[in-house]
């Protein structure tokens, strides 16, 4: 026989002191732990930039229209197509080690571009020719998926990305939660400032290999023939004219508020729907709505 805490405990008041001290101790161990795996993730460790040079090569890839943070799904499922394992002996999943291997191409890097409507390429580089064989072999796959099974259902491409001087940035990762945060609101910043100072202006491109196994992301953004690592696609001034309509609140959300509708009910005669649009007004993101609302 044995009884828990909640057990023993569930006769008592939710305000009583037991529970209180119950809640503060789980909220403080979580809020540890959290906090761990951000210093973790690097969230103290100094950026330090330098000039190096990215080492180009054949690029196989797939481009995708995503939020940065499929970027690490993606790369699991060139993985897969590689037939990579990422097991230890004892069959348990291990880290990923495929620094130097697989690459990940950030298009769109200046804030125009709403979220979930970034671009980028997730791909191999590489001379060895099987591995490039097998990626393009599982194209004939690509039509068997659906939309559903993103990205399964998109082909592999080749381009050629040249080598050329580079910023270059070593910063930790986990591969999880903060290292996506940190690479959003730290890295991004910072390789951005430092692309400015050297002359440069406009979206840059940001290019990254990692190594889940070794904790570390090594980071690129390309100092010359920046439009060839566009790849045939447009440059980020071009793509996001059309996002010129969407407010700040939209792009940071990667939520398009006008595609988005209430029901026509409400309460006491006032209806949902104009609510919400008169809220959109009051945000400045109703960038189709006009006319006079009866609210």
């Amino acid at each position: 026989m044995s009884l828990n805490y909640h057990e023993l405990t569930m006769n008592e008041p939710r305000d009583s002191p037991a529970r209180r001290k119950q809640h503060l101790v789980i909220c403080t161990v979580m809020g540890v732990m959290f906090f761990t795996s951000g210093i973790s993730a690097g969230l103290f460790h100094p950026m330090s930039i330098d000039k190096g040079e990215f080492p180009g090569g054949e690029f196989t890839h797939k481009f995708l229209t995503r939020d940065y943070a499929a970027s690490s799904g993606t790369q699991r499922a060139i993985e897969a197509d590689l037939d990579i394992e990422n097991t230890d002996e004892n069959g348990w999943q291990a880290p990923s080690d495929s620094a130097d291997l697989l690459f990940s191409v950030f298009l769109d890097n200046d804030g125009s571009i709403p979220g979930g409507m970034t671009r980028f390429a997730a791909g191999i580089i590489t001379d060895d020719k099987e591995k490039k064989r097998k990626l393009l072999d599982a194209n004939s796959k690509a039509e068997e998926f659906t939309e559903k099974d993103y990205p399964k259902n998109v082909k592999y491409e080749v381009v050629h990305l040249p080598k050329v001087n580079a910023a270059v940035a070593l910063h930790p990762t986990t591969g999880g939660i903060w290292s996506a945060l940190l690479q959003q609101y730290k890295i991004f910043p910072a390789l951005k400032k430092y692309y400015e100072k050297q002359g440069e202006s406009g979206s840059f491109v940001m290019i990254s290999t990692c190594s889940e196994k070794q904790g570390m992301c090594m980071y690129y953004v390309p100092l010359s023939e920046k439009e060839v690592f566009y790849m045939g696609n447009q440059l980020t001034e071009e793509y996001g004219a059309q996002f010129g309509d969407v407010s700040s609140v939209e792009k940071f959300l990667g939520f398009n508020f006008d595609d988005f509708s209430l029901p026509s009910v409400g309460i006491g005669g006032t209806k949902f729907a104009n609510v919400f649009k008169g809220l959109k007004k009051l945000l400045g993101i109703s960038g189709k709505t006009s006319g006079k609302e009866e609210l």
